[in-house]
């Protein structure tokens, strides 16, 4: 379809409430977390700090666990961080990180945790704060920046990370969590993921990601996951993976996702293992000049092999999909290679209109069962079969897919530092953002 038909579109999208379980984020008013404001200035912490990490600590536990309604503050300013922070507990409390921290050691782990929290918001309220992780100097001998741990009812946004040495966004299991308003920036090579997320019923959206790793990835166990309105912007593309033995992922939807440049537009990738991927749908997806386009790959060779036959892929549709891959030939903008010890079924393409800049290009399918590309098998009998490679024409409802306003030509050198991003207000063609930056609101 043409952009203007997939915009169209979009306004027959249920509201996000019908894919989650119920509500997402914080349960009280950001201003009932203000009563009292703890800031680091006044627990040791100064601008211009050579290590805020022992402030941030004593402001949490001597303010922050003392007082409901509370907000830890960290003022406007730079700020340097040697000590790696974990912040366990708390209800009804917020962390305003208004400031740049930049990381100042090498120490593994986690710069900043949230452990437990419940009623949590983690924000920027000028839309200027963040972490600058000086990946080049630290590549995967450093901390990934912020994690969330078994946390509820919470959000993170507004909120710019950079360049960390290993991963940027964690979330680390718990419930009704909501990511959204964040700019990343990471090195052009592996390691360097903006957002992984597993758990029950969170929301992520408004969030572009530069890198050459994972754009926003779910991962196992999750179930009751939307992500929407996301820009993978010279970025290695969204996923689900990498999935092994155990596997338990379940009512995923994945929509207005804009990928230019990058890996791939979305890859579903495993080795053997065990366990499921079910109810998952992908709408309406935009990508140019990505290398794979629409990937499932569940003989992915950079991971070691589970010990089951392969996990079972069930009930996926990928629908209202528009772009290009760069060499349709080497890399097939369409490949369904699914596990012969567990084909894959009820794979659904409805209105896939994938090409190639150059005009050339194949598909590919395995063991995959379904309908809507030629090389897919029908049927309930679901026998696994070898590799299919067919040539493909130019889809009838292909258009050159649009551009965004900010569209990265390459992405970031990794011996060098990233420059610090502003965050954008729309990130995905023709939509605006969800919710406001918090400075305009």
């Amino acid at each position: 379809m043409g952009f203007k038909s997939l915009l169209a579109s979009l306004l027959l999208v249920p509201a996000a409430t019908a894919q989650l379980t119920g509500h997402v984020g914080p349960t009280t008013a950001l201003s009932a977390k203000q009563a009292t404001i703890c800031s680091v200035l006044d627990y040791g912490g100064a601008i211009g700090s050579a290590d805020i990490g022992p402030a941030i600590s004593s402001a949490f536990t001597n303010c922050v666990l003392k007082h409901s309604g509370s907000t830890l503050y960290v003022p406007a300013g730079n700020y340097q961080m040697q000590t790696w922070v974990t912040l366990s507990g708390g209800t009804k409390w917020a962390f305003r990180l208004d400031g740049l921290i930049t990381r100042a050691a090498t120490t593994g782990g986690n710069m900043i945790a949230i452990q437990n929290a419940n009623d949590f918001e983690f924000y920027s309220a000028n839309s200027a704060g963040g972490i600058q992780g000086l990946g080049y100097q630290a590549r995967n001998a450093g901390p990934r920046l912020i994690r969330m741990v078994t946390s509820t009812n919470w959000s993170v946004h507004d909120l710019i990370l950079v360049d960390s040495p290993e991963f940027h966004l964690v979330i680390q299991a718990g419930s009704n969590g909501e990511v959204y308003n964040m700019a990343i920036r990471g090195g052009n090579l592996g390691g360097s993921d903006g957002v992984d997320v597993w758990g029950t019923n969170h929301w992520i959206h408004d969030v572009e990601v530069t890198n050459r790793d994972e754009c926003v990835t779910v991962k196992s166990p999750a179930n009751n996951i939307l992500v929407e309105r996301i820009w993978c912007n010279q970025s290695g593309g969204s996923a689900i993976g990498s999935l092994s033995d155990g596997t338990a992922i379940e009512d995923i939807v994945y929509r207005n996702v804009y990928t230019n440049g990058g890996n791939q537009a979305f890859m579903i990738k495993s080795n053997l293992g065990s366990g499921y991927v079910r109810n998952v749908l992908f709408q309406n997806f935009i990508s140019r000049g990505v290398a794979y386009g629409l990937n499932i790959n569940q003989f992915w060779s950079s991971q070691t092999p589970g010990t089951g036959a392969g996990v079972q892929l069930s009930n996926i549709t990928f629908q209202n999909w528009d772009g290009n891959v760069v060499d349709g030939v080497a890399r097939p903008p369409i490949q369904l290679i699914c596990a012969d010890g567990a084909p894959c079924f009820d794979i659904t393409l409805d209105n896939v209109n994938m090409w190639s800049q150059t005009n050339k290009a194949v598909v590919k399918c395995e063991s995959a069962f379904g309908s809507g590309v030629s090389c897919i098998r029908s049927g309930s009998s679901h026998t696994s079969y070898a590799i299919v490679t067919q040539s493909a024409t130019q889809p009838a409802g292909y258009t050159t897919p649009t551009t965004m306003a900010g569209d990265l030509t390459a992405g970031f050198a990794t011996n060098a530092a990233i420059p610090t991003p502003t965050i954008p207000t729309s990130f995905f063609p023709g939509l605006a953002q969800i919710s406001p930056l918090a400075k305009n609101k």
